[in-house]
């Protein structure tokens, strides 16, 4: 009889190991195979450029990959670059201009993605022409006033279009008008002969009577806006990017595949004026991928001409690879 109880009583204790040990077991798989929960800060201006990650976020797709993402929106380039610097943010929608100014002041930044501009057909800039203006190439620039934003990628587009068009950007008399309400109230009231604008701005002024003079989104690829993140948060974080992208790629396929299911939250969330809100089209957006280094070079020509880069800045230094 004390053997059956002593047999029972290990039969029991056997049972009662290997429940611990398969529960243990479960909760180290489940550790192993569901990565921690990372979160990421993303600054951007209120921008089309934002859409994937709008789309990430209400699609539950940075969930799926165990990541939480905050878009924060800023109203001022000047308070974006601010935060990234002061490292309030993990990493910044911008132009591949800011980005490779920012490289040469200094920051420990690495391009991670394009964002809008992996072909000329997206993110569209243009010369506009005012309403009442006679203009009707780019040959008759010449020694016409065009409002641009200097030493930026409004005025890189604008010397590459020009260049295009056979007219010299010397010959034009740009004229600086940093504010984009501004810019685009002189053209409309005909107080400038001709300005720079990216979309929706340009499907506006169209609207509003101005016409289209040229537009990188039919010859070479002249603008890209791109992702920066600082290589610290590489270095810390890079399980967490990895997993943004798979996220953000998925985003990307969701919008391209039905692109005004995704309309109302492009406009809801985006500068688009009023009167164009419900003609205007949603874009196509390219899955992530780096700038190409004959493109990065093409801009940082272009700053050297000006003088504007503090210190040198080489294309391997300025991306970063292996992040998708």
């Amino acid at each position: 009889m004390a053997r059956k109880s002593m047999a029972t009583l290990l039969a029991i204790f056997l049972v009662l190991t290997l429940v611990a040990g398969c529960g243990q077991s479960n909760g180290s798989n489940t550790g192993g195979s569901q990565p921690t929960v990372s979160q990421l800060k993303i600054g951007s201006l209120t921008i089309e450029e934002n859409l994937p990650i709008l789309v990430a976020q209400q699609e539950g797709y940075f969930t799926e990959q165990n990541i939480q993402v905050e878009l924060v929106p800023f109203q001022s380039p000047v308070e974006l670059q601010s935060a990234f610097q002061a490292g309030q943010l993990d990493g910044t929608i911008t132009d591949i201009m800011i980005a490779a100014l920012l490289k040469s002041s200094g920051e420990d930044l690495r391009v991670t993605s394009i964002a809008l501009g992996a072909t000329p057909e997206e993110g569209r800039f243009a010369i506009v022409a005012s309403p009442k203006s006679t203009i009707q190439s780019v040959q008759d620039l010449n020694g016409k006033k065009i409002g641009i934003s200097t030493n930026s990628i409004i005025e890189y587009v604008t010397d590459g279009l020009l260049l295009e068009g056979g007219v010299n950007p010397s010959e034009v008399k740009k004229t600086t008008v940093a504010k984009l309400p501004l810019r685009v109230e002189m053209l409309l009231s005909n107080q400038i002969d001709a300005i720079v604008v990216p979309d929706p701005l340009i499907t506006y002024v169209v609207s509003e009577g101005a016409k289209i003079i040229a537009e990188d989104s039919k010859g070479e690829n002249l603008s890209q806006s791109v992702t920066i993140v600082n290589n610290k948060v590489i270095n810390e974080k890079k399980d967490a990017l990895n997993r943004y992208y798979q996220a953000y790629t998925k985003a990307v396929q969701a919008i391209n595949q039905s692109p005004d299911k995704y309309k109302e939250l492009l406009v809801k969330n985006v500068n688009i004026p009023e009167s164009i809100a419900e003609s205007y089209k949603v874009q196509h957006y390219s899955e992530p991928q780096l700038p190409e280094e004959k493109d990065v070079d093409k801009v940082l020509n272009w700053l050297k001409s000006k003088d504007l880069l503090k210190n040198p800045v080489d294309y391997q230094s300025f991306v970063q690879s292996g992040l998708y």
